[in-house]
């Protein structure tokens, strides 16, 4: 019997019954659409984490701090110094790394005083970083006493001897400014005896476009300016630098920036194996990640089980093609089909169903997609969310994989009654009224 004939008799005995074939359809329709749109929940729950966490800085940079842990016996504890950040740029994947040195002082403009952390940064790496600039420029090794603010910078000048709040109007780029690494100007008490901090007159080369929150508010300056200040700070306070702590060869932090997301846990391993602590976004990022995971698999189980009664539809109704079609089976072998025949048909059969259901429930999971994303959105909005993630999302190759595990399920459904079909005796099923 050939394929072309085996397709038209499959066809022709799945028309003949169209109602117990439609509802067989339709419990395929409901389990296949079922288990996709609790699977592009998890998808979409898992997306709208990364996107909370980038905000937060990028996945690609690893923050490496001097290691904690107490020395052991034969080994010490490597400073986070010149040396270590030459072997950081040696490691595989590294593409950028940067000391960081950061302070807390203020941004003087007239009457008008911004608290905000200040950061001395390698100018040379910024670019490597993914600093983006809205006006001016990025630092440069020539630059000086020259600094690159933060995207929300200007939102935070605030006249601290003003009695009511009113608005402060700044402009970053042409107003002289003056900075000082006192943490508490413009806070003093009567009476109370300060140390007399230097005041830095400084010009702004540029304002960073808006991204992440770690950038946004704060101030940006080459190291060796930031050094020079710490240390006219340190005098100012009385304070001695203490052996293994000169600020010229120790670093607060050292961010090492990564090629890809997918290499930053190797990285990370590696500066932990040379005894520094390192942090990076991405860890939180895996801890959503499992966490995401663990709720869709959840969500896939609930809608397995709606797939499985549809498995159990697809199994009864070949088996009840088998009683009302047992003359015609017996009819078949007398004429010459073989047992495998018999079997191809019956497995097309099913495996038609499954695909016709999974196909159809492609199609629905997209609408119900729609309607959960656009109704998801709107109450976004009145909660303020906007441009939130959608919260069902579907990826190409989970519609293919539905189709094929679909028609798998009805092979597998028919299997059983194929075999049945295949073990009938050919006289009896003649006999057969």
């Amino acid at each position: 019997m050939s394929s072309i004939d085996l397709f038209r008799m499959g066809i022709k005995n799945l028309w003949r019954r169209k109602l117990r074939t439609f509802l067989t359809i339709l419990g395929v329709i409901i389990g296949a659409s079922a288990i996709i749109v609790m699977l592009s929940l998890g998808f979409g729950l898992s997306k709208f984490f990364e996107e909370q966490i980038a905000q937060w800085g990028d996945l690609t940079i690893i923050n490496v701090y001097k290691g904690w842990a107490e020395p052991m016996p034969g080994r010490e504890i490597p400073d986070l110094d010149d040396k270590a950040v030459e072997s950081f740029k040696l490691l595989q994947n590294v593409v950028a790394v940067s000391p960081i040195l950061e302070t807390y002082g203020a941004v003087i403009n007239g009457r008008n005083v911004a608290n905000a952390p200040i950061r001395g940064i390698d100018p040379a790496s910024m670019e490597a970083f993914g600093f983006d600039i809205a006006e001016g420029r990025l630092l440069n090794n020539t630059d000086s006493l020259h600094v690159v603010f933060g995207s929300s910078m200007e939102y935070n000048f605030r006249d601290p001897k003003a009695r009511v709040w009113r608005e402060v109007n700044v402009n970053l780029m042409k107003d002289r400014m003056s900075l000082t690494l006192d943490p508490n100007y413009g806070w003093s008490m009567p009476g109370e005896k300060r140390p007399n901090y230097k005041e830095y007159k400084i010009k702004t080369v540029g304002i960073l476009a808006e991204g992440d929150w770690e950038t946004s508010y704060g101030i940006y300056m080459p190291i060796s300016e930031l050094q020079k200040m710490i240390k006219d700070k340190e005098k100012a306070e009385g304070q001695r630098p203490q052996s293994g702590s000169n600020r010229q060869s120790g670093y607060d932090r050292v961010n090492v920036k990564v090629n890809d997301i997918k290499n930053v846990q190797d990285v990370q391993e590696t500066i932990k194996d040379l005894g520094h602590e390192a942090y990076s976004l991405n860890d939180q990022l895996e801890y959503t990640k499992k966490q995401a995971g663990m709720i869709q698999a959840v969500l896939g189980g609930i809608g397995a089980v709606s797939l499985l009664v549809a498995a159990i539809g697809i199994t009864n109704t070949m088996v009840m093609s088998i009683y009302e079609r047992t003359k015609e089976i017996g009819v078949m072998k007398v004429i010459g089909a073989s047992l495998r025949d018999i079997r191809r048909l019956f497995l097309f059969e099913s495996a038609l169903i499954g695909l016709l259901g999974g196909t159809f429930g492609v199609g629905t999971s997209y609408l119900l997609s729609f309607l959960v994303n656009k109704f998801s959105m709107k109450f976004g909005e009145a909660l303020g969310a906007y441009g939130a993630t959608k919260i069902s999302i579907i990826p190409i190759w989970l519609v293919f994989a539905a189709m094929a595990f679909s028609a798998f399920i009805g092979i597998v459904s028919g299997y059983f009654p194929a075999r049945r079909a295949m073990n009938l005796s050919a006289l009896e099923a003649i006999r057969t009224e």
